[in-house]
């Protein structure tokens, strides 16, 4: 009887840990590119379920961070700190002093590392929900 208590334990122990696995992947994957400098971007459309998206942006109250709006210009700028956004109107493309550019639209969710360089040339109108960490 025990034995097979214990047994049922391991066997949910490692169906969990196989829950964990991907999390502790993805922070990994976080990291990294946040050593690289990398923009992360994330809308309803990369998510595997699109419902989670927004189910996580509820969860998040990003709505209720501060936000910030610029007209169409081109400028310079370098993240003292890790910035994550909720783009909610316009368009822009930002391009990492080492790295690609990447397009940024209303409903793209961004993070972007600290240290970054870049350059933003915003095509539209924008404007976005932000966080600092």
């Amino acid at each position: 009887m025990q034995t097979t208590r214990l047994a049922s334990r391991t066997s949910s122990l490692s169906s969990r840990s196989c829950r964990i696995a991907p999390s502790l992947h993805a922070r990994k994957l976080v990291v990294t590119q946040a050593k690289a400098k990398q923009i992360e971007l994330m809308n309803k459309e990369k998510a595997v379920k699109q419902g989670i998206f927004e189910e996580v942006l509820k969860l998040r109250d990003v709505e209720s961070w501060p936000t910030w709006e610029c007209e169409a210009s081109t400028f310079p700028w370098t993240y003292e700190e890790n910035e994550e956004a909720y783009i909610t109107e316009g368009e822009c493309v930002v391009t990492p002093s080492a790295g690609e550019p990447i397009e940024i639209k209303a409903g793209d969710f961004v993070t972007f590392p600290k240290g970054m360089s870049c350059v933003w040339d915003v095509k539209e109108p924008i404007k976005k929900h932000y966080n600092m960490f």
